[in-house]
């Protein structure tokens, strides 16, 4: 079992515990929770104390540096948006698919070649990485380039002015935080309409039969929380997009909902700054597949 470990943390002793916990509130290390850890603490309590409060992490796995990569292209494609659709004119309207996919396609491979050591460190082949994500990726840019060509044949408009008059704009890797709600994150996907603000949740694991997961519940009404936070806009729908079985999920918000999502918060936050470590889960299928289980049993030991 090979680990990440910061230096001085070889033992857990409760000393040392309660000296990671006074560090955390002098720094305000945890002053804004990120939303993240609000699904990492309905899945194991424990386990998030473990990495987030005494620093010690499992090696990266093939879902984590995939998903890595997946965010990575999503980011600079958003940052490049613009000037994409600025440079649409009545001459090329018809590429619009084709350029989209050539820029998913350009960054996705840039992507994997900066991480071609790690993927090879775990025995993934380059090509098949990309034919594996580009699955993903072709149906995303369908998606947005859907979106543009709708919006032309609606209001025949054309470079800058289409950018400007686009709606809804769609958006990826937005960062929102909040004093007040104590929350930070980053929504995979935004969806920018005149009347709302729609964030979307995308997840790579089994869609339950209905409805989304207890963990990706939290973290759209978080995300929903903190939108019309920052935004002052209405926001009170999320989706929680299953893509490998092709399973979008409405979430809608309610006061029961927004209740849930602070409580838990406080939770998470006092977990934190606390030197505690909590009581193991007792799940035996999350103990096989988890990553510092050794580290976790050797805990009460």
């Amino acid at each position: 079992m090979f680990l990440f470990k910061y230096p001085k943390l070889f033992k857990f002793r409760e000393n040392n515990q309660e000296r990671m916990a006074e560090k955390n509130i002098k720094s305000g290390k945890f002053n804004k929770i990120s939303v993240t850890l609000l699904s990492s603490y309905l899945y194991c309590k424990r386990k998030m104390f473990i990495e987030q409060v005494l620093g010690i992490r499992e090696m990266p796995k093939e879902a984590t540096v995939v998903g890595n990569i997946r965010h990575s292209v999503l980011d600079l494609v958003n940052k490049q948006e613009k000037g994409l659709v600025s440079s649409i004119i009545p001459e090329n309207k018809e590429m619009i698919d084709k350029i989209y996919k050539e820029s998913y396609s350009n960054n996705l491979k840039n992507a994997i070649k900066i991480n071609k050591n790690l993927l090879y460190s775990l025995g993934l082949d380059l090509v098949e990485t990309y034919k594996k994500l580009w699955v993903f990726f072709n149906d995303e840019a369908s998606t947005r380039a859907g979106n543009i060509i709708s919006f032309i044949k609606e209001f025949n408009v054309f470079g800058t002015e289409l950018w400007e008059r686009l709606t809804p704009k769609i958006e990826s890797e937005v960062f929102v935080s909040s004093d007040r709600l104590e929350l930070k994150g980053k929504i995979d996907r935004l969806e920018k309409h005149e009347d709302r603000l729609v964030p979307v949740e995308i997840k790579t694991g089994k869609a339950p039969k209905e409805g989304v997961w207890e963990g990706h519940l939290i973290q759209v009404a978080a995300y929903m929380l903190l939108l019309e936070d920052q935004f002052k806009k209405n926001t009170n729908e999320g989706i929680v997009d299953y893509i490998n079985e092709k399973a979008k999920r409405k979430v809608k918000i309610n006061p029961f909902l927004k209740d849930e999502v602070i409580k838990l918060k406080n939770k998470v936050k006092e977990l934190l700054n606390s030197s505690q470590v909590p009581p193991m889960c007792n799940q035996e299928k999350k103990c096989e597949r988890c990553g510092i289980r050794e580290e976790c049993f050797n805990l009460d030991n």
